[in-house]
């Protein structure tokens, strides 16, 4: 690798980087000023919206987000114009949303008074949340299949600036003792607009690239692809993404049902939490690298995708040792530092987390590259079979939380096992095979 192509791989990461450090940091400054400005009925709701627009954000649009990436970096790869498959994923997106739109008002008897505890407002938020992460989804993933990263961390920390700002205004006037109609729900209202900020702020970089403002004519004519396969691969991809989010989140949740102490309860979700930091900075990856294994993979060469894969593995594999290395020796002193007094895991306990999140690193570049491959089908699998492990694990005859540890271990280990071996043998010296018989989908 020439320092040329160093530097730009390194700029292109300090992007997206950067946009998701904002965003994430703005996650967790809105639920912390919301703890400490709003009662516990309106602080329920507001953790509520939180929860729902990044189960429905990050987690079901991120399958649009990612297929368009795919289609698009193969597609200019190849030589081919982009835009017909950019309009199809649209249109694709825009299906989506309807189908959530449907589901959120027909859930609305139950959603409204029980989990908005009667406000409107966020019920609103969270339809505008739901059509901006429709857009954005297309919009980022058209930015990241061009290598625009400086747009595409624009677009995400646009997105987390306008949540920042509002946390520090709120956590301002709350300071300063001054009250405002209705700031629960104008608080979760910002909250739910700020992809469409986003969306708003970068429209004019996406209907440029639309208009064949991004070298389109240095590419043959582009063609709609069959509507059926995309359908097949996001589908796929969504279930992917469903399953993981299931199986990050799962195990506090099955410990908090299953154990009598609030003390244990609390502590064990602090460690899960403390342990998840390194995936949170690690969260852009596959952005980031989704586009150049795409590219890599539409030209049959084998050699060009393990060239890429390679280096982004050994960096997992350095900061993961790190990682591993600092919660073994500090994890329950960071942990009080974080939490205060109540944080009594031990470092062994943050260790076998830490692990896990190791593991979830490297399926953050493992995945992309079977997705670049086409392998949809392997994916989703891979993370079913995860998830079978992991709800097998609490049958074991151990306390809630020793079972907890060992199902995100065994879960982690079994994912990355299946995804691994699949990759590894796709990825034998000797080649590609073709995209019509290596694909579980038809090439873009």
């Amino acid at each position: 690798m020439t320092w040329a192509r160093l530097r730009a791989l390194l700029g292109s990461a300090a992007s997206v980087g950067a946009g998701y450090l904002v965003l994430g940091g703005a996650g967790y400054l809105f639920l912390a000023v919301a703890s400490r400005t709003f009662d516990e009925t309106a602080y329920s709701a507001l953790t509520s919206v939180y929860l729902l627009v990044n189960i429905i954000g990050p987690g079901l649009f991120a399958a649009v987000e990612q297929e368009t990436s795919r289609n698009v970096s193969t597609r200019l790869a190849r030589g081919e114009d982009p835009r017909p498959v950019v309009r199809q994923l649209g249109m694709l997106s825009a299906g989506l949303f309807a189908g959530i739109a449907v589901i959120t008002l027909a859930l609305t008897p139950v959603l409204l008074p029980d989990v908005l505890h009667g406000n409107v407002v966020l019920l609103v938020g969270l339809l505008i949340a739901s059509a901006s992460y429709a857009v954005v989804s297309v919009t980022r993933g058209n930015f990241g299949g061009r290598h625009a990263f400086g747009r595409y961390g624009t677009s995400v920390g646009t997105e987390g600036t306008v949540r920042l700002v509002a946390g520090v205004v709120l956590a301002v006037l709350a300071l300063a003792g001054a009250a405002v109609a209705g700031a629960s729900s104008l608080y979760g209202l910002v909250f739910c607009v700020a992809p469409a900020v986003a969306v708003a702020l970068t429209a004019r970089w996406f209907t440029s690239d639309l208009r064949g403002g991004r070298s389109v004519a240095d590419v043959g004519p582009g063609v709609a692809a069959p509507i059926g396969p995309l359908i097949r691969s996001t589908g796929l991809l969504t279930v992917a993404w469903g399953l993981s989010l299931a199986i990050a989140n799962a195990a506090p949740v099955v410990v908090s049902a299953l154990s009598t102490d609030d003390a244990v309860i609390a502590a064990f979700a602090s460690a899960v939490v403390l342990a998840r930091i390194p995936l949170f900075v690690f969260q852009g990856a596959q952005s980031l690298v989704l586009p150049s294994f795409a590219r890599a993979a539409a030209t049959a060469d084998s050699g060009a995708l393990r060239r890429a894969v390679r280096p982004a593995l050994l960096l997992v594999a350095a900061v993961g040792a790190l990682a591993i290395l600092v919660s073994a020796v500090l994890g329950h002193w960071l942990g009080r530092i974080a939490f205060g007094p109540t944080f009594t895991s031990s470092n062994a306990l943050v260790t076998a987390l830490m692990v896990g999140t190791v593991a979830g690193m490297a399926v953050q570049i493992v995945q992309p590259a079977l997705l670049a491959l086409g392998r949809h089908r392997w994916v989703a699998g891979g993370w079913v079979i995860g998830l079978i492990v992991f709800a097998a694990s609490f049958l074991l005859p151990f306390e809630p939380v020793t079972d907890a540890v060992i199902a995100q271990l065994a879960s982690a280990a079994a994912t990355i096992g299946v995804l691994g071996v699949v990759l590894f043998r796709a990825l034998r010296p000797t080649g590609i095979p073709q995209p019509q018989e290596f694909s579980d989908v038809q090439p873009a």
